[in-house]
């Protein structure tokens, strides 16, 4: 989506590697209706060393990108990652460079791709959700059983019984099951990284972008098949990805066919 923001930025040669070089001989562009994708793209595949203020709708936020990647984001109650991905879902305003100090810590892990993903899949479930709130059959949606909730349960059980898409599979069946909200945040993570998690969003979002192209129904779940491993992803109607990794004992023919693979 584009957003109505102007880019004011100078472009140095490949020696300039400060935040703080505007006064040095470059060229100064003026782009109406660039996105912050576009900024990020472009700051990441120069490889610029540049602090970004965003302004939106009085909110205002900070990108730092450095060696080809945004190394820190600050918002004003978030930073890192959450900051990111909070101003990358911000849908206009403004941007330019900023003369602001370089901070200690660099604390976004995520790289510059899996933040684009993140937020358009973000966006395009928020605006799925503004159409349907409430369910067809005319109830509120179920709550999700809380982190803590989740904790009590395992540890009392031993077995934590978990719901994707309206089943219920037993936990115990998995190596790794990940959980990430519309937003990107990781809602559960039971023995993953966040590679992986990295990896269910881009290829989730990837997989979405191919099918519709195609002209596909709505991308439901897809089986990943390796060497010596397989896993799952599976995109509710909440918005939330699911990533499975099951264990080499569990039914995957069951598994699958729940899915509806």
């Amino acid at each position: 989506m584009l957003v109505n923001a102007m880019l004011t930025m100078t472009s140095k040669g490949p020696s300039d590697r400060s935040p703080q070089s505007d006064s040095r001989p470059g060229f100064q562009a003026q782009i109406k209706g660039a996105s912050l994708g576009d900024l990020v793209q472009m700051e990441c595949l120069a490889g610029s060393h540049r602090v970004v203020r965003v302004t939106s709708n009085g909110n205002v936020g900070y990108l730092y990108f450095r060696g080809g990647s945004v190394v820190h984001a600050v918002s004003r109650s978030l930073v890192g990652d959450p900051a990111a991905l909070e101003i990358l879902l911000w849908s206009e305003g403004a941007f330019e460079a900023a003369d602001r100090e370089w901070p200690a810590a660099e604390p976004v892990a995520s790289s510059w791709q899996s933040l684009l993903l993140r937020a358009a899949q973000a966006r395009d479930e928020r605006a799925a959700q503004s159409v349907v709130t409430i369910r067809s059959d005319g109830r509120s949606p179920r709550p999700k059983p809380s982190r803590v909730d989740t904790l009590v349960e395992s540890v009392e059980f031993q077995v934590t019984p978990f719901e994707v898409n309206g089943h219920v599979l037993r936990s115990e069946d998995f190596s790794v099951i990940l959980r990430l909200g519309i937003d990107g945040s990781l809602e559960l993570n039971d023995g993953g990284t966040q590679d992986f998690a990295d990896m269910a969003a881009y290829a989730t979002r990837l997989t979405q972008l191919i099918g519709a192209q195609l002209g596909a129904e709505r991308f439901m779940a897809m089986e990943c098949v390796f060497k010596a491993a397989r896993c799952f992803f599976v995109l509710e109607a909440s918005g939330d990805v699911v990533a499975l990794r099951p264990k080499p004992e569990a039914d995957v023919a069951a598994l699958r066919n729940l899915l509806g693979l």
